[in-house]
């Protein structure tokens, strides 16, 4: 997964988002995006690591 990718990710496994809003230059960018999203959300616990390490 890219970095794209997983951003795509994490922001879509944030509670209570619901639709993600998202831009692409090519057919194969909004492939991507669907693998992305097929992976299921970021587990609770790593979502909020994440976090912690942006906000910082």
């Amino acid at each position: 997964m890219n970095v794209a990718q997983t951003c795509l990710l994490a922001a879509a496994s944030c509670p209570g988002v619901n639709k993600v809003l998202l831009s692409a230059t090519d057919p194969a960018h909004w492939g991507q995006a669907l693998d992305a999203l097929a992976h299921g959300p970021v587990p609770p616990s790593h979502l909020r690591k994440a976090l912690d390490v942006l906000a910082a």
